[in-house]
């Protein structure tokens, strides 16, 4: 019997499970965190109702882009690396 190691396209798909999962976390826990803390600061700093609220939101919308652009960056240089060494 002959036990091999996992080869690397198994690798790159258990990868890109474990991004997608780790978003999917990150854009909820983002999300609410933005909410909730803005709402803090808002009490805090007695700012409008929805002023830093609103700029939290904002703020997690822009990490959450930039973490996607940055993924497809990272996929799309990665396929061009495998296909250069082919």
């Amino acid at each position: 019997m002959n036990m091999q190691g996992p080869d690397k396209e198994h690798m790159r798909m258990l990868e890109a499970l474990a991004t997608v999962s780790s978003l999917a976390f990150m854009a909820v826990f983002d999300f609410l965190l933005a909410y909730f803390g803005g709402d803090w600061l808002d009490r805090y700093f007695q700012t409008g109702d929805h002023t830093m609220r609103s700029l939290c939101i904002a703020l997690a919308v822009v990490s959450l882009a930039l973490t996607y652009y940055n993924l497809i960056n990272k996929s799309i240089f990665s396929r061009e690396k495998d296909k250069k060494e082919k």
